[in-house]
């Protein structure tokens, strides 16, 4: 199992991560950790570094967090060798409703956008209430862009999977209807699998975790109607081909 999405180091997440990766080691082949500000990613670069092989990084900058990205953009530059992808980056409508800050975002977005490019490393796009706006960004980019916790409607699934995207399910499909629509036009040669933990666990109220992917799994391979070993296997393949992973 390869969870594609969490947040292991955002700050108070976790009593121990240690322990969190440790149990995940049990079971998992692999997590690719996430962050969305410096100093999250500060801490993903350290932790990848006492977890080679198992634990890949990813260097972003949240779209809600402001515009004091810079640092985050040195951060890539500096760890291009460490790291498997740029985000999570992008737009959030959901939460930003003024049209200029609404602006701001997109020319940040542009940046990481520009040194994904630039490092040829693959894209994690939030998009939340913004994934429209998102795909017209990226759709003629170039790069190998993953949209996370996508919860946007089947038809722009669709043309972000024509485009050769790829869309993250996560454990949302647990408990939301539309995300079990999604995974009905999402084949299996294109499935990822996260949790974006600590967030959305299928078991409130606690947290949720990495390994909580087979939960979804179990959701998605009723849906489809195979095996929970099917699903987990084909987003494992996935997960390496798209980020590269050393495993």
């Amino acid at each position: 199992m390869i969870d594609i999405h969490c947040h292991l180091c955002f700050p108070g997440a976790y009593k121990s991560v240690d322990e969190v990766v440790e149990k995940a080691k049990k079971e998992m082949a692999g997590i690719v950790v996430s962050s969305a500000r410096y100093d999250e990613g500060l801490r993903v670069v350290e932790l990848a570094g006492k977890n080679e092989k198992f634990i890949f990084p990813t260097l972003g900058f949240h779209p809600t967090e402001g515009t004091n990205h810079e640092g985050v953009l040195e951060l890539i530059e500096k760890n291009r060798d460490k790291i498997v992808g740029v985000g999570e980056c992008g737009l959030d409508y959901h939460w930003e409703k003024d049209p200029q800050k609404r602006e701001e975002q997109k020319k940040i977005f542009q940046k990481f956008i520009d040194i994904a490019k630039k490092t040829k490393l693959p894209l994690v796009i939030h998009s939340w209430d913004a994934e429209q706006d998102c795909f017209e960004m990226v759709k003629d980019s170039g790069l190998r862009c993953v949209f996370h916790c996508f919860s946007g409607s089947r038809e722009l699934a669709q043309h972000i999977l024509d485009n050769g995207f790829w869309i993250s399910v996560s454990t949302q499909v647990c408990f939301s209807k539309n995300h079990k629509k999604l995974v009905k036009i999402i084949p299996l040669e294109k499935i990822l699998l996260e949790t974006d933990a600590p967030w959305l666990s299928p078991n409130r109220p606690e947290p949720n975790y990495p390994w909580n992917i087979k939960i979804s799994a179990e959701k998605i391979a009723d849906i489809k109607k195979i095996s929970k070993e099917e699903v987990l296997e084909h987003a494992r393949k996935n997960a390496i081909k798209f980020f590269s992973l050393n495993i």
